[in-house]
C-alpha cells in the first residue's frame, strides 16, 4: 500500500490548483479584453470610413455624380490595406466595390445599432457590417454600404498571446507549487519540532519541552498541551520509579529477615521449641508481606477505578466512637485522650469509610506526643460532611505535606518500617475518599497536625438509586 502524501505536498498541490484556476480566469478576462479592444479598433476604423462614404453619397445629386463616385472612393481608400468597401443601390446594383472578384455578404441592418459579423473570404478572416446611406439624387433609395476589415493579424496576435499565456501560466503554477511546498515545509516546522522532541523522549530524557516562543499562534495550544502531557509523563515516571524503589526496599526487609532467621536456624541442630520460635517469627514477616500485597492490590484497584462503594447510611459519630473504643487501650498506654465532637450521617460504603477513619486515627495516635489529646471533629458544611483528626506532635515541614499521600512516603526515612507499617495507609485513605467523590487535606503547625476528609452527604452522582 502506497503511503499517503505528505501534508506539505498536499498543500503545494492545493496551492497549484488554486493558482491555476486564478491565473486561467485572469487570462480569460485578459483575452476577452484584448478581443473587445480589437473589435472596437476595427469598428472605429470602419465607422470612420462609413462616415466618409455617407458624406460622399450625400453630395451626389445626379446620375453623372454617381458615375464619378468610384474614382472618388478609390482615392479616399488609398493606404487602407485590408479594408474592403461595397456600395449597392436599393435594387442590388453594385455601385462600388474594392473587391476584385466576388461580393461581400449583405448583413442584416438594424436601426440604431451596428451589428458586427465575422466570416471568411478566401480563407481570410474578416469582420464587418452593413449600413444604409442616403443620396441627394431625386427618387434614389438609400444605398447599402458594407464595410469589412481583414482580422488575420488580430488572430495571429491572439494565437501568439495564447501561447505566451500558456507558458506563463504553466511556469507560474510550477513556481507556486515549488514555493508553496517550501512555504508549507517552513510553516509546518513546529510540527516537525514536536515529532523531533517526541523522538528524543526516553526514560532519561523526560525533561524535553517545546519552546513556545517559536511556535505559531495557531499551534500554541497544541504545543502547550504537548508540554503539559510531557510534564505529566515525567511526573508519573518519577512516581513510578520512586514506587518501584520503595517497593523493593519494603520487600527487602522482611525477605532479609526471613532469609537470615532461616539460615541461623539451619546453622546447627536446635530443639523443637527453638524451631517453633523461628516459625512464629517467620509467620509475622509473612503476615506483614501479605498485608503489603493486599494493600498494593487495593491501591491498584483504586487506580483503575474498580473501587465501587456499596452505598448505605453511615453515622460518622458512631463509627468514630467505635474506633475510639478500639484504640483506647493503645492510647491509654501513652497517656493519650481521644475526644470526639459533632455528628453527621452520610451515604457511603461502611467498611471503606471505617478503614479510612481507622488509618487517620491510627496515624494520629502513633505520632501524638505522650500525655496529649487527639481530637476528632465532625461537621457538615455546604452539603459535605468533614472529619478532622488533630494531634499534638512533631510539626511536619511544609515541603513534605504535598507528598504525604504518596505510597511508601515517610517524612523521616530513618524510622523503622517494622513499627510504622509499610507507608500505604494515607495513600489508601485518599483512594477511599476519592472513590466517595470527596477530598483529603493536611495542615501542620505548632498547634498540631490536622488531617481532614470531606465527602458529600448524599453520595456522588454515579451512585445507583435506592430500590
Amino acid at each position: 500500500m502506497r503511503p499517503p502524501a505528505s501534508l506539505a505536498a498536499r498543500l503545494a498541490l492545493l496551492f497549484s490548483i488554486a493558482a491555476a484556476v486564478v491565473f486561467s480566469t485572469a487570462a480569460w478576462f485578459i483575452e476577452q479584453s484584448v478581443e473587445r479592444h480589437f473589435e472596437e479598433q476595427d469598428l472605429d476604423l470602419m465607422q470612420g470610413k462609413l462616415d466618409l462614404t455617407r458624406h460622399a453619397l450625400g453630395r451626389l445629386k445626379s446620375a453623372e455624380d454617381l458615375a464619378q463616385l468610384a474614382g472618388r472612393m478609390a482615392d479616399a481608400l488609398v493606404g487602407h490595406h485590408g479594408l474592403e468597401l461595397s456600395i449597392q443601390r436599393g435594387n442590388g446594383e453594385q455601385v462600388f466595390s474594392t473587391l476584385h472578384h466576388g461580393t461581400m455578404p449583405a448583413f442584416p441592418i438594424e436601426a440604431g445599432k451596428t451589428l458586427l459579423h465575422t466570416w471568411k473570404m478566401d480563407d481570410m478572416p474578416m469582420r464587418g457590417f452593413s449600413a444604409l446611406a442616403s443620396t441627394a439624387i431625386p427618387g434614389e433609395a438609400p444605398m447599402r454600404v458594407t464595410l469589412s476589415v481583414d482580422v488575420m493579424h488580430h488572430e495571429q496576435f491572439l494565437r501568439a498571446f495564447h501561447r505566451s499565456l500558456f507558458w506563463v501560466i504553466g511556469l507560474s503554477v510550477l513556481a507556486v507549487a515549488v514555493l508553496g511546498r517550501l512555504i508549507a515545509q517552513r510553516s509546518l516546522q513546529p510540527i516537525q519540532d514536536v515529532a523531533r522532541t517526541a523522538s528524543q523522549i526516553s526514560a532519561s530524557h523526560l525533561n524535553e519541552r517545546l519552546k513556545l516562543e517559536r511556535v505559531p499562534r495557531e499551534l500554541h495550544d497544541l504545543a502547550e498541551q504537548f508540554n503539559a502531557m510531557l510534564a505529566r509523563l515525567q511526573e508519573a515516571f518519577v512516581r513510578l520509579s520512586d514506587f518501584s524503589s520503595d517497593l523493593a526496599h519494603e520487600l527487602r526487609t522482611p525477605i532479609s529477615n526471613l532469609t537470615t532467621q532461616t539460615q541461623v536456624s539451619l546453622s546447627r541442630v536446635r530443639s523443637p521449641d527453638e524451631y517453633r520460635e523461628v516459625l512464629f517469627s517467620n509467620l509475622e514477616e509473612f503476615e506483614r508481606l501479605s498485608r503489603m500485597v493486599s494493600d498494593m492490590l487495593y491501591l491498584a484497584k483504586a487506580d483503575n477505578g474498580l473501587l465501587v462503594p456499596q452505598w448505605e447510611a453511615v453515622a460518622l459519630d458512631a463509627e468514630v466512637d467505635a474506633l475510639i473504643e478500639f484504640f483506647e487501650p493503645v492510647a491509654s498506654e501513652r497517656g493519650l485522650r481521644l475526644q470526639r465532637s459533632g455528628a453527621a450521617t452520610v451515604r457511603a460504603d461502611h467498611l471503606m469509610l471505617r478503614r479510612a477513619l481507622a488509618n487517620l486515627l491510627s496515624n494520629a495516635v502513633r505520632h501524638a506526643a505522650a500525655g496529649s489529646r487527639v481530637e476528632i471533629g465532625i461537621a457538615v458544611t455546604d452539603g459535605a460532611a468533614s472529619v478532622a483528626v488533630t494531634n499534638r506532635g512533631p510539626t511536619i515541614p511544609e515541603v513534605h505535606l504535598p507528598r504525604l499521600f504518596d505510597r511508601f512516603y515517610r517524612v523521616d526515612p530513618a524510622r523503622t518500617r517494622s513499627s510504622d507499617g509499610a507507608g500505604l495507609g494515607l495513600a489508601i485513605t485518599r483512594s477511599i475518599v476519592v472513590a466517595h467523590g470527596g477530598d483529603i487535606s493536611v495542615v501542620s503547625s505548632d498547634a498540631g497536625t490536622t488531617f481532614q476528609i470531606r465527602v458529600p452527604v448524599g453520595g456522588i452522582a454515579s451512585e445507583p438509586p435506592n430500590t
